[in-house]
């Protein structure tokens, strides 16, 4: 599944978190993933990455921020050595990252949001507007019989490339409750490259140097550090906690 980026801050700024036909045309002529003056703008493309001094792990595609309090956990393919997922947790919630290619000429996230609505109206599931846009709210299967949990799929659209955010946890109910994972997100740096892919293929990532070196994680363990969110591959955890 795939998820939309933000649009512009009229769309943010309307009581319902809709907006008319014609904003939504007028942010489709725009670079895809930027915000207007005066609002934090990430996720960012690498060619306008901030120059904060901010460490961020360097998975290839992505770069996530080092925040103190926060945990990437990767699990991996033993065979390849490459990350399947990349789950961003704070104790309570969890934040997995994908990243996509994506076409030159417009975002994917209206499409792609309108045809998984689709799949979960039926069980639940709605949009909502949230801080990064219009957002959808379903409930995920644990892996346990009969039984699922609350979820949030976010989207950010940038120049040929999507990421999608999928929230579960406590902010997977209640957005507010993790200002860290959403502060995670805002700071994630995108290096798409030059090279042509098909759209929607996931962009290759590859494990940072912290953890390559430490298969374990620096100060972390191979344990999931958040309970209830959706089942994951079942391939090894590797564990960077940032401090």
């Amino acid at each position: 599944m795939f998820g939309r980026g933000r649009k512009d801050s009229a769309e943010r700024r309307d009581s319902d978190g809709y907006s008319s036909a014609q904003d939504n045309e007028d942010t489709r002529s725009e670079s895809p993933g930027r915000s207007a003056p005066g609002i934090a703008d990430g996720p960012y493309d690498v060619s306008e990455a901030p120059d904060d001094e901010l460490h961020r792990l360097d998975l290839g595609a992505l770069r996530i921020p080092a925040l103190p309090g926060v945990q990437v956990q990767f699990q991996v393919d033993e065979a390849t050595g490459e990350p399947l997922t990349v789950v961003v947790t704070d104790g309570r919630s969890a934040m997995e990252l994908s990243v996509f290619a994506a076409p030159k000429s417009r975002g994917l996230w209206d499409e792609v949001r309108a045809e998984i609505f689709e799949t979960i109206e039926a069980s639940g599931g709605a949009e909502a507007g949230g801080s990064f846009g219009r957002e959808l709210r379903m409930r995920l299967p644990t892996g346990q019989p009969g039984e699922s949990v609350p979820a949030r799929m976010i989207g950010v659209d940038g120049p040929r490339w999507f990421v999608r955010a999928v929230v579960t946890g406590a902010a997977g109910r209640d957005p507010g409750s993790a200002p860290l994972l959403d502060e995670t997100l805002r700071q994630l740096v995108v290096a798409r490259g030059d090279g042509a892919m098909p759209v929607r293929d996931p962009l290759p990532l590859t494990l940072p140097r912290e953890v390559a070196d430490h298969p374990d994680g620096p100060g972390g363990s191979s344990e999931s550090a958040t309970s209830g969110r959706p089942q994951m591959p079942v391939p090894p955890v590797r564990t960077a906690e940032l401090r």
